[in-house]
């Protein structure tokens, strides 16, 4: 997926969380996947992290699922997961530095 550039930082991130909090939402509307849950507390946890601009603290991190990744995920699912570490890179290069 490619993000669109925006006027400032704040702004992409906005976007790029809209589009994971999106693909979520998909996933777990999907009645053919099974989450078993973590999608729900997932996307519940991002939807405060963009709501309180958690990403503008010490404490920008996104605690993703632990089985997000490490075996058996759909495509939809690796997508969602190289979204989350895009935005995670991002925020590391435009608002902390690096």
């Amino acid at each position: 997926m490619k993000w669109e550039n925006f006027m400032n930082p704040e702004d992409d991130i906005q976007h790029m969380l809209q589009v994971i909090i999106e693909k979520t939402q998909s996933i777990i509307n999907d009645s053919r996947k099974r989450s078993f849950g973590s999608l729900e507390y997932f996307l519940e946890h991002v939807l405060v992290y963009r709501d309180k601009q958690q990403y503008m603290s010490n404490e920008w991190h996104i605690r993703t699922p632990r089985w997000l990744g490490e075996y058996g995920n759909t495509p939809e699912e690796e997508e969602l997961l190289s979204d989350i570490y895009r935005l995670q890179a991002y925020i590391a290069e435009k608002l902390k530095g690096g």
